[in-house]
This record gives C-alpha cells, structure tokens and sequence, in this order.
C-alpha cells in the first residue's frame, strides 16, 4: 500500500471542498489500488512518514501575498524533508499565481492548465490568459496593473501536470449545505453525489429558451469585461440580474440553453449546475486549457463562442432556432458529467487518475 499525506487547512472553500471531496469518498476505490491517504492540516512529525507528500495551495492562504518568501522557503523544507513533493495548484484559472514554487517541487499539478505550457513564460496581466487578452485588446488595467510572474526556465515546465478540476462535489440542491456541514461536523452521510436519475433530460419543449443570471462586479476590471460586455449585448433580450438560488436552479432546468461566461475562472460551479439540469451549455472558447475531467469540448459536449464576443449572438440565435440540431450535444455533456461524477465507475475513474499523478511524480525519479 502506497502512503499519500496531504497537507491542507481543510474543507473551507468552495476549491478546497471540490478537491478534497473525491479523495474522501472514493476512499475504497483508492485502496482498491494500493493507495491509502491521509489527510493532515497541521505539520508534524507523522507528516513525512509516507511515500508521497503533497501540499495544497490553499493551506498557505494570504501568506503567499504578505509573506511569500516564507511560503517559498517553507515549501522548499517540505520537498527537502521527503525527498520531493506534489504541489497541488486548486486555484480558479488556467494562470499561474505561484510560479516561485514550482522550483521546490517535483511536481506542479493545477486543476487547470494551459495547453500550450510554454504561455506561462511570459507574463499575463490580471494573472489569468482571458485577463491578458482583454487588457491588451481594450487597453484595460486593473486596480493594481500587475500580471503574473513568468517562469523562470522551460525546463521547469515539465514539472507541470493537470491536477482535477471542482466537477466531483456536491452541487445538488442541498449540496453546498451539506458541504458546509462537513467542515463543521466531519461525518461520512454528509458526503452525498447528486444521481442523473434525479434530472430533467434535455427537451425540445422547455419552456425557457435561454438563461443567463451572473454578477458583474470583480474587483479585477480584466475579469469583470467579459461579463460586463456578454450583460449588454443580451440587454433587452434575456434578464441577467441575479435571483435566488431556488429560483436560478428551476430557471436552468427550464431552459435549453444556459450562457456562463468566465468568473474567477473559465470554469464555474454554474457549469456543473447547468451540466447536471439538462440544459446547453454556451460559454467562450476553452480550447486554450486542458482539464480533468475534461467535460468542455466545443461541439461535443458545449457550444463555444470568441472571447472578443463577435459571433456570441449569430451562435446564440442558431442554437435556439435549430435546437434540435444541438439537443445531442446537451445530452452528452449530462451523460459526461455525471460519469465522472457518480456514475458506476467514477470511483475507478477518479483514482486512476489520481494513480496517473503519482506516475508522472515517479517518472521524475526522485
């Protein structure tokens, strides 16, 4: 059996929660391949003894901003204590916030990673590729003009893997309340999957045609352009305020299509919400990242427009007027979703993947 010791603050937010929550219930299935965790929110002694330590980026907090070569240093004593170490980069985008770590480390999985890796030489205004284009496109600067730190060498792009994305969590009706009760009162009945039983099937007689309902306001202008501009081209045509939850999660499983611009992140809890109603997810061109599980695939199992937003209206109107020329593609995404998410075998799935990390930490020789 094989020791994996995972250091984390725990299960507090919304990225934390979607990372931890395969790791805890899939146990058995990790076991099932030689493969036992532990999970430690403090360092001690009993965190070393295993055969692969990992760290998530998050249980460092604000420290990365005000004390970062502390961070650096303290990550640096980690790898050293064990030989190596799994950075495990949960954050929203497919940027790169921590690049003085991937020196110190044997591997650098993020949850969303760049296709092209070599991006992550060059800095990115707002941190974030979709930041970048916008700011160079518009001429945009955010509050503090900052962009990302480049790496420092390609060679260090190897270290660099896809970790998994927040897909595999609970986001169900009652899914962000049961979540929360985990963190305060850790027990296993709290860590429920939704099932593709308890969901609508895409359908050409869905009263909706279209919803799209987000908020606008980011303190980063380089993300907030997006939304903004995608609100003002539908003004007139859909509502895009904000409504409660109750009635966002009927909305969606009303309407075909469901439009989910970027946030934070390209990807959104909304996706998974959308994926698991039924409904046609439209968002902006992905194809710059890969993913895990991968539930984002233009024409197959999501429909994509431009990011400078040119044909989102023709795509828009296509979708709605020829319908059931894309029902098969809703219907996929709902069938993929919920594979990967609580289906038969997402179990095997999930640990095999994780299986994958721990060969490409191996293949490094350390």
């Amino acid at each position: 059996m094989k020791r994996i010791n995972i250091l984390t603050n725990g299960f507090k937010t919304p990225n934390q929660r979607a990372f931890l929550f395969p790791i805890l219930f899939h146990r058995k299935c990790l076991e099932d391949i030689g493969l036992s965790i532990r999970i430690f929110s403090e360092i001690s002694s009993d965190l070393f003894d295993c055969d692969y330590l990992a760290v998530e980026n998050k249980y460092f907090s604000k420290r990365w901003v005000n004390e970062r070569d502390s961070v650096v240093e303290e990550i640096a004593l980690l790898s050293d204590a064990v030989g190596g170490l799994i950075y495990f980069d949960i954050t929203d985008s497919s940027g790169i916030d921590h690049a003085h770590a991937l020196p110190h480390v044997t591997v650098y999985a993020k949850s969303q990673l760049m296709a092209d890796k070599s991006r992550y030489l060059t800095p990115m205004k707002g941190y974030r590729p979709y930041s970048d284009f916008y700011a160079q496109e518009h001429g945009l600067k955010d509050f503090d003009d900052e962009s990302s730190t480049p790496i420092s060498s390609p060679a260090l792009l190897d270290r660099m893997t896809v970790g998994w994305n927040s897909a595999l969590a609970d986001y169900s009706w009652l899914g962000p309340l049961r979540m929360a009760a985990y963190q305060r009162i850790p027990l296993r009945s709290f860590l429920r999957l939704p099932s593709v039983e308890d969901y609508p099937k895409p359908s050409l007689t869905r009263s909706r045609a279209a919803s799209i309902r987000i908020g606008t306001n980011y303190r980063r202008e380089t993300v907030s352009f997006q939304r903004r501009s995608i609100a003002e081209l539908l003004q007139g045509r859909l509502d895009t305020e904000k409504v409660s939850r109750k009635k966002y999660l009927k909305e969606i499983s009303d309407s075909k299509v469901v439009i989910s611009p970027f946030g934070l992140g390209e990807i959104t809890l909304r996706d998974f919400e959308v994926m698991m109603s039924g409904s046609l997810l439209y968002k902006p061109d992905m194809s710059h990242m890969t993913t895990w599980p991968n539930l984002f695939v233009d024409g197959e199992t999501i429909i994509s427009h431009r990011w400078d937003l040119d044909d989102l209206l023709d795509k828009l109107e296509d979708i709605l007027y020829n319908f059931s020329d894309y029902i098969d593609i809703a219907a996929e995404g709902q069938r993929r979703y919920f594979k990967y998410v609580s289906g038969e075998s997402s179990g095997e799935l999930f640990a095999g993947h994780l299986k994958s990390i721990l060969d490409f930490y191996d293949s490094k020789g350390t």
